[in-house]
């Protein structure tokens, strides 16, 4: 879809490809915004890029209101803004707010400029659907939120099948009234061009509302949509990127018979045979590379993505994710903070890092604790607050079968049950292949003190692709260990493996090494 919207943006604005004055084609790379970019307003100022350069807008997209008695289509409010917010983020023009920071906001009670503030954005695109029989009376707005002002307001009375053209001509207005604040000229508004069929960018939609509940059995619906999309339309490359999200997180969560072996890499490798440059792809793609053993490889792949695309969070959360797999523990904490600079609402897995590095405060803040289940939890036993994590896993007790060895033994560490916690850890030993898992297993059987199984599942977390040496020579858990007969030979290993990661870390990116002052 970039291509044509690019096409259809040159043309709008008699931008030659040879000469161009606004949008530069950059070989075997993709696409770059070459004006130079005045605020919105006066009072707007545009953000700067992660090494410094003025340039990106920052935008946050809210979910369009719509009748709640309209029952079944509310998720088009919901799918239609994280829809555009996705395309919207392909460019790097702009850095896009994720939706759960929209969500966060009085749905029509919102102030410009408490948004401004609060969400760290320049512009705000809004509006609202009323579904009439098979058609679709929608308003959108574009709202400079430093200054209150109407950037511009559309009208919009179409036919439920052209929701797709109404996602695309948002966008390139979004773009075209970047554009125009470099250039007095007027233009007539552009046309939309349709690159996905109206019956799949329907089904791509339901799915997106679907996939908001990490239920097994919404997952599961989410990817049966995703599926039938991709099926209508195969070459949507955004669809394939989501189904592939969803089927990784049934293949380690959903239980058995919920998913087809490989389903997540067959999506993926479609995205990106599609668009090579899809960040939202490379994103979540990377928890996949990693916990197949090649970490090394997601972080050299997502360095090269970032040296065209630094503009968005998104990636630089897949460093975080990356770089602590190859326990390179300083430039996943740079990346988190780029992605925070970016979006400071931005989720990444930064609080994994702080707890490889023994910081369980820095840990239990960064850490999700809606949707998580185990990390806070052990970052309370690991200082003593064995009562507070004792009263956390039993709040989550009917959650313990997704990940039964780790939490149950959590739960036996706490109630000062050894033997029981060795034996939660025996009975789901080939369960796992998930290699920071596997160094968490580890790390709890050291300190049961059964350090013989504590040394295999050491090996199996760094056989399966993670290394990291800080926690086996800091942590007290670990302790124990650190005597086994085995343990300095693995040790070694891993401080092989990370010296090798720091290597290839600044031959693929040199200047992002210096930006991140790794």
């Amino acid at each position: 879809m970039a291509a044509n919207l690019i096409a259809l943006i040159r043309k709008t604005l008699a931008d030659p490809r040879e000469r161009p004055a606004y949008i530069q084609t950059v070989s075997k790379r993709g696409y770059r915004f070459i004006a130079p970019v005045i605020p919105p307003d006066s009072g707007s100022q545009a953000s700067a890029s992660p090494d410094g350069r003025e340039g990106t807008i920052r935008i946050i997209v809210f979910p369009f209101r719509s009748d709640p008695a309209e029952g079944g289509n509310g998720y088009l409010g919901y799918g239609l803004a994280e829809a555009i917010g996705a395309t919207l983020a392909e460019f790097n023009a702009f850095t896009v707010r994720a939706m759960h920071s929209a969500l966060l906001f009085d749905p029509l009670l919102w102030d410009p400029k408490a948004v401004a503030e609060k969400a760290d954005v320049d512009l705000i695109l809004t509006g609202a659907l009323v579904q009439t029989g098979n058609r679709i009376h929608a308003t959108t707005e574009l709202v400079d939120d430093h200054s209150g002002t109407l950037t511009w307001s559309k009208v919009w009375d179409i036919p439920q099948d052209d929701l797709f053209r109404l996602h695309t001509v948002v966008v390139q207005l979004v773009i075209r009234s970047l554009v125009l604040k470099t250039n007095e000229r007027q233009t007539s508004t552009p046309a939309g061009v349709q690159t996905v069929s109206a019956e799949a960018y329907q089904l791509y939609l339901r799915a997106g509302q679907l996939q908001l509940k990490r239920s097994p059995e919404n997952m599961t619906l989410a990817r049966d949509v995703y599926l039938a999309c991709t099926q209508l339309d195969p070459g949507f490359a955004m669809a394939w990127a989501r189904l592939g999200r969803c089927c990784r997180w049934l293949e380690k969560f959903g239980g058995a018979g919920s998913y087809a072996e490989g389903g997540a890499e067959r999506a993926f490798q479609e995205a990106f045979r599609l668009n090579p440059d899809l960040a939202v792809a490379h994103s979540a793609y990377t928890p996949i590379q990693c916990d197949r053993g090649d970490a090394q490889q997601a972080m050299v792949r997502l360095l090269q993505v970032l040296s065209r695309n630094e503009s968005n969070p998104d990636l630089f959360g897949g460093l975080v994710h990356a770089c602590r797999y190859c326990g390179l523990l300083t430039a996943s904490l740079a990346a988190h903070q780029m992605a925070i600079r970016l979006d400071r609402t931005a989720a990444t897995s930064v609080a994994h890092t702080w707890f490889a590095l023994g910081d369980y405060e820095q840990a239990l803040h960064w850490y999700d604790r809606k949707t998580g289940l185990y990390l806070d939890a052990a970052a309370l036993a690991s200082t003593g607050q064995l009562a507070d994590a004792s009263a956390l896993l039993w709040s989550r007790r009917e959650r313990f079968a997704v990940q039964p060895g780790l939490m149950h033994s959590l739960q036996f560490y706490v109630d000062a049950d050894p033997a029981r916690g060795i034996d939660a850890l025996y009975s789901d030993l080939s369960q796992w292949h998930d290699p920071e898992i596997c160094f968490y297993l580890s790390r709890q059987a050291s300190a049961f003190g059964d350090t013989g199984l504590a040394l295999q599942l050491l090996r199996k977390a760094v056989d399966c692709g993670y290394w990291n040496s800080v926690p086996l020579l800091r942590d007290p858990w670990f302790q124990p260990l650190q005597s086994a007969p085995g343990f300095n030979a693995i040790l070694a290993a891993i401080i092989e493996r990370q010296k090798a990661a720091r290597r290839a870390f600044h031959e693929a990116a040199p200047r992002l090494a210096a930006m991140l002052s790794y």
